[in-house]
């Protein structure tokens, strides 16, 4: 099922993120070739190279089909990694550019599970499990609505 999400903001996007990284393997943002970046984006990937898988020039990715292409950067997730993400912004709508990457979204065994398009505003999860679902009902006002 698909489940649309308000914007996570403030503590409903720290505690999104604790549980995206609870439930998955991988996270991955991306990198526009025609806009700019600010320092801030080099110093994060930095940070956050101990987790880094690699990184990819696509037209895809989760939630977007894209022309031209991107650099998709690909991370493992850990504890480390987790309190980076979580602490250098207060939204998920902030991963854009030119202060972070774009489209921060998480995969569970290469699926999508939390697929972001940051410019658009727009963000949902993907999932069959009930568990899961009740623990996202339980973040204050985070679900819009379920497919």
């Amino acid at each position: 099922m698909r489940i649309i999400l308000n914007e996570p903001k403030g503590e409903n996007y720290k505690e999104l993120i604790q549980l995206a990284f609870d439930k998955c393997d991988i996270f991955l943002f991306i990198k526009h070739s025609q806009l700019t970046y600010y320092q801030s984006f080099d110093t994060l990937l930095g940070e956050l190279k101990d987790d880094f898988i690699c990184n990819k020039e696509q037209s895809e990715w989760p939630g977007t089909l894209s022309v031209p292409t991107a650099t998709v950067y690909y991370f493992r997730t850990s504890e480390k990694s987790r309190e980076i993400i979580k602490n250098i912004t207060d939204s998920l709508f902030n991963w854009q550019a030119p202060y972070l990457p774009d489209d921060l979204c998480f995969l569970r065994n290469n699926k999508e599970w939390l697929v972001t398009t940051a410019h658009a505003q727009y963000c949902h999860i993907l999932t069959e499990n009930q568990f899961e679902v009740e623990q996202l009902q339980k973040i204050n006002r985070l679900i819009e609505r379920i497919d």
